[in-house]
């Protein structure tokens, strides 16, 4: 049984998440182009990069530690503190295992929101022929279907060649490519599945 009641849980998830993921959102929200009635538009950085698999960057400890006090947050530290001891948990290694799986949850959810807004439609298109297969498929396949999206939107890939568009899935971990062999990751198929629960998987551009 969950030691505090869920909406408590839900502002204790999302402000930890937000600060330890505080640099990412900023990026994120530095990159909105366009606002309109029908939501953002944001500019899809995939150019550049080492190839290496990206890491989220993570808020340093110092920060987490010199937060400024405020009377809302010690009344906030009161409230939580008066919900653990109503369920009455004495192990604290469970009530740190709870908390570090809510945590971890919250930072894929922030990481698939930021792919979600940085993914190129033929991107997707090709994760999703991967996971209609359960073996590798060839790099000839994948080769194929960025030359379709480079005759639709050939302004948008006229800088881009097809090492540089398949880097960017794969350092975001959402695809393995062996030699001449590309197959999807479960991170990949959890991203996916993200897109479908989300009302995310809308047709895109590139």
């Amino acid at each position: 049984m969950a030691f505090f009641s869920w909406p408590l849980a839900v502002v204790i998830i999302l402000t930890v998440a937000f600060l330890i993921f505080k640099s990412a959102i900023i990026r994120l929200i530095d990159r909105i182009s366009k606002v309109e009635k029908s939501g953002f538009t944001f500019e899809r950085p995939q150019e550049g990069g080492t190839g290496n698999k990206q890491e989220t960057p993570l808020l340093p400890s110092i920060e987490l530690t010199s937060l400024p006090v405020t009377a809302t947050v010690l009344d906030r530290e009161k409230t939580i503190k008066t919900n653990l001891q109503s369920f009455n948990i004495k192990d604290d290694s469970k009530k740190i295992e709870i908390l570090i799986r809510a945590v971890a949850d919250s930072r894929i959810q922030i990481e698939f929101t930021y792919l979600a807004y940085t993914i190129l439609g033929s991107q997707i298109f090709l994760l999703m022929h991967l996971s209609g297969t359960s073996q590798e498929i060839d790099l000839s396949q994948a080769e194929e279907i960025f030359k379709k999206a480079q005759e639709s939107f050939p302004t948008m890939h006229a800088n881009r060649t097809v090492n540089d568009w398949l880097k960017y899935l794969i350092t975001t971990n959402l695809i393995i490519q062996t030699d001449n062999k590309i197959k999807i990751t479960q991170y990949g198929t959890d991203f996916l599945k993200h897109l479908a629960d989300a009302h995310l998987g809308f047709e895109r551009i590139g």
